[in-house]
């Protein structure tokens, strides 16, 4: 198990770290300024909430899908709620750590924030809160220069994306470039280059030309203008090239 993958209780246990940490910084980084006391709050209760699922799915690997009757809590025992929950806490605590210029804190969230959305996709096979994973897949991958590394990474990613919210996938508002599905499959092809793995890549190429037809031939025309810049193999070159020529250069019938 690679430090991308973790259960519930080792992502409950660090999340729940380095958020104590980087409150205490921003608190004594703005001690002198009167705190935004409704933003705390509301953070302060959506990070308890999540503890608290997080726990329950701890105890017992699941939970109700709807409160009880009666319950006293209000805690939503929801896997969207869970998923969604945890991905905005990991964003904030990313934001604010960037802010702060915690970079190895920023690391570490980016790190947990991939760990929490793979454990959603095998555990409760939604995501629909792409941001920070988008984020997260990016530092993590500008870190690595391994091809093995890049190589495994690809794997979870498509494992990841496999679990996104159907209404994502669907793409309906393709006018933004910048929206995160986008740009999660895009970097997922970027990493499935730097592993140098001729199969990875036509599958990732392939997920790329399906989905965002529009936008292949420009991400394979810069993908291809990289390959001598960056100088991969030959093999890894002829990969990119043939996916190059078929979108910039189409045979006309």
């Amino acid at each position: 198990m690679s430090e991308l993958e973790m259960d519930a209780e080792s992502l409950t246990r660090v999340l729940g770290h380095v958020a104590d940490y980087v409150i205490d910084v921003r608190r004594n980084a703005y001690s002198e300024v009167k705190p935004q006391n409704d933003e705390s709050d509301q953070f302060d209760a959506e990070l308890d909430q999540f503890i608290t699922l997080m726990g329950l799915w701890v105890q017992g690997n699941s939970f109700p899908d709807n409160r009880e009757p009666g319950a006293k809590s209000a805690v939503s025992l929801d896997k969207r709620n869970m998923a969604d929950l945890g991905l905005r806490i990991a964003y904030s605590l990313s934001q604010w750590a960037k802010i702060l210029y915690l970079d190895d804190v920023l690391e570490e969230l980016e790190i947990v924030t991939f760990a929490f959305g793979l454990w959603c996709a095998r555990n409760l096979g939604y995501i629909a809160v792409l941001d920070p994973i988008v984020d997260a897949v990016s530092g993590y991958a500008n870190r690595q220069s391994d091809p093995h590394v890049m190589n495994a990474f690809s794997g979870l990613i498509c494992e990841l994306m496999d679990a996104v919210d159907n209404e994502i996938r669907v793409d309906k508002n393709n006018d933004d470039p910048n929206r995160p599905w986008r740009l999660l499959n895009f970097n997922y092809g970027i990493v499935a280059t730097r592993s140098l793995d001729p199969q990875l890549m036509e599958q990732a190429f392939d997920q790329i030309w399906q989905r965002f037809p529009e936008d292949a031939a420009v991400f394979f025309k810069e993908g291809f203008e990289q390959m001598d810049v960056v100088d991969y193999p030959e093999y890894v070159r002829a990969v990119m090239e043939k996916y190059y020529h078929a979108t910039n250069e189409p045979t006309v019938h």
